[in-house]
């Protein structure tokens, strides 16, 4: 994968920014492909990466437990406007710690890509001043963004929709879902290369964004599809697995007695599984980023 080189000539400041390539549906293959690649040339450096991000956010949810700053209600109605207030703004801090990590692990991917040595410490640079205010805005607005969706399910959800007469609503709501998620990871998908390489700002790398998937909406499909498929494949190991548990012997005593085993090395296998295809999965932002923007979507001059 090439580095990014500066413009060799002065550019005019009305032509600064880079169009987005229009690439064939077969590069959404090589998104993941290439990714793959990065991924295992350091691989086990990769995963302590995802350890280590995954580790923090859950040790900083124990020390708030037990400094009592963080303890739900174990009762519904003993939710009151103070608690639901602090749970929200508990939830907003890990997603907001959540996209710094992530812009962190997107920097780290572009060192390794151009070659540099791999460094723990550009994970935690999203951290920033700069940065991690770009991503608590960026945050809000995808909240923002969800607003009506989640109103209108709302409304349906409180309306006893189950009933007979609320069935052929089903189909549209259905239709509106899956519209809704594909316009939301066009519009963020991208985000965290546009803010971290790309110094832009919020709104800016989320109309980048969606620009950028606009135009590459076939390879975008094909390389849905590849997680697609993954995730398939993932449903039929996990059913063989429960069959394997449950279902092939005499007796339920049986049964109980070798699920134990099954079970642990399905958890296993899931750690190990999440330990690859997650970064993989963030490593394709920073492909497609670079895909799509071979010099960058700013031209340097």
């Amino acid at each position: 994968m090439e580095t990014l080189q500066p413009s060799q000539h002065p550019v005019d400041p009305q032509n600064s920014v880079n169009e987005p390539k229009r690439l064939r549906a077969s590069e959404g293959v090589s998104w993941f492909t290439d990714s793959w690649r990065i991924f295992s040339k350091n691989k086990f450096k990769w995963m302590g990466a995802i350890i280590l991000i995954s580790l923090i956010p859950i040790a900083v949810g124990f020390l708030f437990g037990l400094l009592g700053l963080e303890s739900p209600p174990a009762d519904f109605n003993d939710f009151t406007s103070p608690i639901i207030i602090r749970e929200l703004l508990f939830n907003l801090f890990f997603y907001w710690v959540g996209f710094c990590f992530l812009g962190g692990f997107v920097l780290l991917t572009a060192q390794t890509a151009q070659g540099k040595n791999f460094n723990f410490g550009s994970l935690f640079a999203g951290f920033s001043i700069k940065k991690s205010g770009a991503f608590l805005i960026l945050l809000l607005l995808g909240i923002l963004v969800c607003l009506p969706v989640v109103i209108l399910f709302s409304i349906f959800a409180t309306g006893n929709f189950l009933r007979a007469d609320f069935m052929p609503a089903f189909p549209i709501l259905f239709v509106i879902l899956l519209v809704f998620i594909a316009i939301y990871s066009m519009m963020f998908w991208l985000t965290p290369a546009f803010i971290m390489l790309e110094d832009m700002k919020p709104v800016a790398a989320i109309k980048a964004s969606f620009n950028a998937c606009r135009r590459n909406i076939p390879a975008l499909l094909v390389y849905g599809l590849i997680w697609l498929g993954i995730g398939i494949a993932f449903w039929f190991i996990f059913m063989i697995v429960m069959v394997s548990a449950f279902a092939t012997e005499a007796s339920m005593q049986q049964a109980t007695a070798l699920s134990g085993p099954f079970f642990i090395l399905f958890f296993i296998f899931l750690v190990i599984t999440y330990l690859v295809l997650y970064p993989v999965a963030m490593i394709g932002i920073y492909t497609a980023y670079r895909s799509i923007f071979p010099q960058g979507r700013l031209n340097k001059y």
